[in-house]
């Protein structure tokens, strides 16, 4: 039976048939079939799916995708349209259930792994070896998140475009017709939509067929594809600042965030080899650069000794996982977190830095010797990736796992602590928001938490010193205003209580509870 199998599954040539995608579809579903059942975080995906049903279950909105920001928020900074679009399809399909949310995360990601084996294969010419790591980027531990964390889907949509993209940018290459050119035009426009990095995907394209593909494209089509990208990325610019506006970039800001971030380069280069590091939210400070290091040194050393390899590729590779990555160190506050989906685009310019190693292009895939370590490190990333995955369960498994694998993270101490407070656990929350003081003093969000739960338990002077404490670092926080005028008006200074729900709307005109309140006192005072 097994050698009937083999004959008609495995025969000769099996890797250039449908048989290849069966099993990338098969392995990718089952391992991660338990996330189909899996809740929120409270890290983003509130924002983005919970608090915006209103928007999301109403078709009729699809407009309103495209001119707001990712959060529909005053940041102004975020324009990820079809990350929304594609959340509002799964609200049509299952209003508020989770399972098409997660259905789509992992069909998303069995997509990209199947664009990612016909792209190693046309830069590869070796189908064994491109279909070994692809099965490797399918079930490696650092992906989890992009596939068990719903916002996480962003880098893999992402990536499904800019595939797209640059398969048919190769195909132009070999044969310039419209249609390619068209595709690849199209593709780079959806890639767009979906996150800013795209950007940097024509400098790629550039560099390829400028010395990776030198003197087989001739002026004109080159011409083409330059201005074609131009003129794409010109029309969303314009759709972005017409969403946005167009508020002054602090480049010198984004520069610097990108430098005091260097060091993670190895962190996720480490994560790529040894990914036994893992965190749904790592800092620096509580992760090891040792894994990195040794990675580096293994590459460096594999590919010295390859003499069979081509460079211009291995800078392709490498200008790939370069250009992809560090955009992600920018950042917009302090918060320094170096998610590990981030790393979902960039792997692919890894992968193509690893097969120029001899020692990989010259393995036998028919030995059973190299079929059984092949099987054993699938195996391994597998179980990893399964373990890994259970982190993102819940609200309450997720912050838990944060604030113990980043226990010098605010931001983890702080948001274990809002689910604890969800839950009714007072006691437990405040301690875990006294620990994020700790950290930072000003943590965005911990006074007012504290002044909430001095709140309920009737402290009132202790909940007014946190809410100050609170609007003395930020004080056009909408809901450090709001509390403070519910302390106000339980104390029966109505007045003040008017005068502070008065200022919240003027900041977040959307604020219901608090124009519901003072429309309230306002009948009351009458």
């Amino acid at each position: 039976m097994k050698n009937i199998f083999e004959k008609h599954f495995f025969g000769a040539g099996w890797l250039n048939t449908w048989r290849p995608y069966f099993l990338i579809f098969i392995i990718g579903f089952l391992l991660y079939a338990q996330t189909l059942s899996f809740d929120f975080t409270y890290f983003d995906d509130n924002s983005l799916i919970l608090e915006k049903q209103e928007i999301l279950q109403d078709f009729k909105n699809v407009g309103q995708l495209f001119s707001a920001d990712v959060f529909f928020s005053g940041s102004k900074f975020y324009y990820r349209p079809l990350l929304n679009l594609s959340f509002m399809i799964d609200a049509q399909l299952g209003g508020e259930s989770l399972f098409f949310y997660h259905f789509s995360n992992i069909l998303m990601h069995l997509f990209c792994v199947a664009l990612l084996f016909c792209l190693l294969k046309k830069i590869s010419g070796k189908s064994a070896l491109s279909f070994f790591l692809s099965l490797v980027f399918l079930v490696h531990p650092v992906l989890t998140q992009a596939v068990a964390w719903l916002p996480g889907r962003n880098d893999s949509l992402l990536t499904i475009f800019i595939l797209l993209s640059f398969i048919s940018f190769l195909n132009f290459l070999n044969h310039p017709r419209l249609k390619s050119y068209i595709a690849y035009l199209v593709f780079l426009f959806f890639a767009l939509l979906s996150k800013e990095t795209a950007v940097f995907l024509p400098v790629l394209v550039i560099f390829y067929f400028w010395f990776v593909n030198r003197g087989k494209i001739n002026f004109y089509d080159k011409s083409l594809l330059i201005l074609g990208s131009l003129a794409t990325g010109f029309i969303w610019f314009l759709m972005r600042s017409f969403a946005l506006g167009r508020e002054p970039v602090n480049y010198f800001s984004a520069i610097f965030g990108i430098i005091n971030n260097l060091p993670a380069v190895l962190l996720g280069i480490g994560k790529l080899i040894f990914p036994f590091n893992l965190s749904v939210l790592p800092v620096l400070a509580d992760s090891t650069l040792f894994y990195g290091v040794i990675t580096l040194v293994i590459l460096i050393l594999a590919l010295y000794f390859s003499r069979h390899k081509r460079n211009n590729y291995l800078v392709f590779g490498l200008i790939w996982f370069i250009f992809f990555l560090l955009p992600s160190f920018i950042r917009l506050n302090t918060l320094s977190d170096f998610l590990e989906h981030r790393l979902y685009l960039p792997f692919i310019g890894f992968l193509i830095m690893l097969i120029e190693i001899d020692y990989l292009k010259n393995l036998d895939f028919t030995k059973k010797k190299v079929k059984i370590g092949a099987f054993i490190i699938l195996i391994i990333f597998s179980a990893l990736t399964w373990c890994h995955s259970h982190k993102f369960n819940n609200r309450l498994t997720f912050w838990i796992s944060a604030a113990k694998s980043s226990p010098h993270s605010p931001l983890a101490q702080r948001n274990l602590g809002a689910m604890y407070y969800l839950d009714g656990q007072l006691d437990l929350a405040e301690i875990y928001y006294l620990k994020a003081i700790v950290l930072n003093p000003n943590e965005e969000m911990v006074h007012n938490n504290l002044g909430l739960i001095y709140l309920d338990q009737g402290n009132y002077f202790q909940a007014e010193s946190e809410f100050n404490k609170e609007l003395a670092v930020y004080p056009t926080y909408d809901k450090a205003l709001f509390n403070l005028g519910l302390l106000r008006f339980k104390t029966g200074n109505f007045e003040a209580a008017k005068d502070l729900w008065q200022k919240t709307l003027e900041i977040n005109p959307g604020y219901y509870e608090a124009d519901l309140r003072l429309h309230n006192l306002e009948k009351t005072l009458r």
